[in-house]
């Protein structure tokens, strides 16, 4: 039994030419009209793009968000999927070379965390322009032990088990072992990708906010307050209801945070001061 690969995606009023300029397999829509903000979007290991979807809506018309699909899932599903963090970095880079040269911010969500930070971090080593904040959802630190670094010697039963407790992956799956098998192993090479990379010890002087599920026990409040450590541009811990995928559980608290964290950065761009973000959205900030 085969994976099905149809996934809708909204299509976009934007002229076939205007996409043409700037197409990628990695936007598997197009990109809306140009805004004060691009907001880059990574998913988490096993997940895609559709994550993403509704965000436009909430943060408002002054950012872009750009949701980016990793090959080997939804319709990129017969591509070949990434197991090692410097070529998906730079597949990252070639791809997406014109998003990364405007103003632009990075959220991502679990391995997609580490996927924005790595990408942060690889911009600022070589000199070339990186995102004005980071916006980390569902990870701890990076010199933390990893969440997931035991499902190297579980079968796939085990494994499909574990993510079905944590809200990954839906229990139907089960009753379709092709299905499980396909999902698992696109979930092992995704955590391949975290385990292949190591952060240089140098801080980014990127202003970082950080989401954490006050119920997931994979990252907890301490491990994602960690975060500190890693910049000197600041950095704030938003403790989010719901567990390690709060943005589903919990959209209601979390998106309007996620919008303040933006507004932060985006009216710079027109010239203007940034916005100051109000206090209870940047409660537990480090110096």
């Amino acid at each position: 039994m085969k994976v099905p690969d149809v996934v809708p995606v909204i299509a976009s009023q934007r002229s076939p030419h205007a996409w043409k300029a700037t197409a990628t397999a990695y936007l598997p829509a197009a990109p809306g009209p140009a805004a004060a903000l691009d907001l880059l979007c990574f998913h988490h290991a096993g997940g895609a793009a559709s994550a993403f979807t509704g965000w436009s809506a909430a943060v408002g018309p002054a950012v872009r968000v750009l949701p980016v699909q990793l090959p080997g899932r939804e319709r990129r599903v017969r591509e070949p999927r990434f197991r090692e963090m410097t070529a998906l970095l730079d597949d990252l880079e070639r791809e997406l070379g014109p998003y990364l040269e405007g103003r632009y911010a990075c959220y991502g969500h679990s391995m997609g965390a580490l996927v924005a930070f790595a990408l942060a971090h690889r911009r600022a080593e070589s000199g070339r322009r990186g995102p004005v904040r980071l916006l980390l959802g569902a990870h701890a630190a990076p010199h933390r032990p990893r969440a997931l670094g035991s499902v190297d010697g579980m079968d796939d039963l085990a494994l499909a088990r574990l993510l079905i407790g944590m809200g990954g992956m839906s229990e139907t799956l089960l009753d379709y072992p092709d299905w499980m098998v396909a999902a698992t192993s696109l979930v092992r090479d995704d955590l391949a990708v975290c385990a292949s990379w190591r952060p240089p010890p140098a801080p980014l002087p990127v202003p970082i906010d950080v989401f954490a599920g006050v119920d997931d026990a994979m990252v907890g409040l301490a491990g994602a307050s960690e975060w500190s450590r890693y910049t000197t541009g600041g950095c704030a811990l938003h403790p989010v209801p719901g567990g390690h995928f709060f943005i589903r559980e919990s959209p209601e608290t979390f998106l309007p945070l996620l919008a303040a964290s933006l507004a932060a950065a985006a009216p710079a761009a027109h010239g203007g001061s940034p916005a100051a973000v109000p206090a209870d959205a940047r409660r537990g900030e480090q110096a």
